[in-house]
C-alpha cells in the first residue's frame, strides 16, 4: 500500500492529465487502475502524510495563517457520496459539488497547505471547521503565527474571540453592516479613509480602517491603515494554492464514490503541491513551469525531494 501511495502522488506531481485512477494508470504503464483505486479507499490517514511532508520539507516558523473555502465542483457526478449545491462565490451561483474548509500557511513567499475538512449538509458548519483547524495549528503543530487571515465570512464572534484567546492577531475584512461599538461601520464616518479604535460583538477590542468601499479589523491596535491593508494583501496566497491545485493538480477529477475516497485524493494533491512548492523554489522557477518540464516528454527533471519524502515516509 505505500509504494502504491507514493506512485499516485508521482503520478499526479509529474503528469497533467485527467486526475481519474484510470487516466493515472494509463500514464504510469504497466500500473493497474485497480491498484491505484485500493490507495484511495485504502485505511490510511491523510493529514497525516500532510503533516510529514511539510514537517520534513519546511520550517514553519512565524509567518500567516490563512483560513478560506473552495469548491470542488462535480458536475456531472451523481453517484458519489455527500455531494451537495454549495455555492461558489467565484462563480456567483450555486454548484453540485463539495465545499473544502482550508488552512494555508504562508511566509510571503513558501505556500503550504497544512489541513483541510469537508463540510457536510447538515454537519458542522464551516466556522466550527475553521476552529478545529486553528485548534490544530496551535495543539498539534505548535504554529505561533504572525497573524491568522481571513475574509469577511469567517469574522464571526467565535473565530475572533478563539484566535483572541490563543495570543494571536488577526487581520480581516468585514461587512459594511458590523458593528463597530453599537453602530454600523458604513454609517461610522462618510469620509472613505479612515481609522478608528473600537469594540466589536463580545467586547473584542479593534482597530478598523476604511479604505474605499472595503472595510478591515485587526486586534492588534498599533498598525497603521498601510500596515492592515499590507498584511491582509497575503491572504491571496490561498486562492493561489487553490488555483494550482485545480488547474495542474487535477484535485476535481477524482470520480471515487465513497467520501473517505474523495478526501484521500484531496490529501494527495495537497501532498503533491507541497513537493512541487518545495522543488520550485529550489530550482527557482514557477510550479507553472516546473509542472511543464515535468510532463513534457523531451525533457525529464528529477525530484530529489520526493524520493527522500518517499525513504523517510
Amino acid at each position: 500500500m505505500v509504494s502504491d501511495i507514493w506512485l499516485y502522488i508521482k503520478a499526479v506531481v509529474v503528469f497533467t492529465t485527467k486526475g481519474t485512477c484510470s487516466a493515472l494508470a494509463e500514464m504510469l504503464g504497466n500500473v493497474s487502475h485497480d491498484r491505484l483505486n485500493r490507495v484511495l479507499t485504502g485505511n490510511w490517514p491523510g493529514q497525516k502524510l500532510l503533516e510529514i511532508t511539510f514537517r520534513l520539507l519546511f520550517a514553519i516558523v512565524g509567518g500567516y495563517l490563512i483560513i478560506d473555502d473552495t469548491v470542488i465542483e462535480k458536475t456531472f457526478s451523481k453517484a458519489i457520496e455527500g455531494l451537495s449545491w454549495v455555492y461558489d462565490s467565484a462563480k456567483k451561483k450555486s454548484v453540485w459539488g463539495y465545499s473544502i474548509v482550508l488552512l494555508v500557511w504562508t511566509d510571503g513567499q513558501i505556500r503550504i497547505p497544512l489541513a483541510f475538512r469537508l463540510w457536510r449538509k447538515g454537519g458542522p458548519s464551516k466556522f466550527s471547521l475553521a476552529l478545529e483547524l486553528l485548534s490544530y495549528a496551535r495543539n498539534r503543530l505548535k504554529i505561533k503565527p504572525s497573524f491568522v487571515l481571513f475574509d469577511s465570512w469567517y469574522a464571526s464572534k467565535k473565530v475572533l474571540k478563539r484566535i483572541k484567546d490563543y495570543g494571536w492577531y488577526f487581520v480581516t475584512q468585514l461587512k459594511k453592516n458590523r458593528l463597530l461599538s453599537g453602530q454600523q461601520i458604513k454609517k461610522y464616518k462618510k469620509h472613505p479613509y479612515w481609522r478608528e479604535v473600537g469594540f466589536l460583538v463580545g467586547q473584542i477590542k479593534v482597530v478598523v480602517v476604511r479604505n474605499g468601499k472595503k472595510y478591515y479589523a485587526t486586534n492588534r491596535l498599533t498598525l497603521t491603515r498601510d500596515e492592515i491593508l499590507f498584511h491582509y494583501s497575503h491572504r491571496q496566497s490561498i486562492e493561489e494554492v487553490t488555483k494550482v491545485l485545480k488547474s495542474k493538480l487535477m484535485i476535481k477529477d477524482c470520480q471515487a464514490r465513497s467520501i473517505e475516497a474523495q478526501e484521500h485524493h484531496f490529501a494527495l494533491c495537497m501532498t503533491a503541491y507541497i513537493i512541487l512548492e518545495r522543488e520550485s523554489k529550489e530550482k527557482k522557477i514557477t510550479i507553472y513551469k516546473l509542472k511543464r518540464c515535468l510532463n513534457s516528454k523531451r525533457r525529464r527533471i528529477s525530484l530529489p525531494h520526493l524520493e527522500r519524502l518517499k525513504k523517510v515516509a
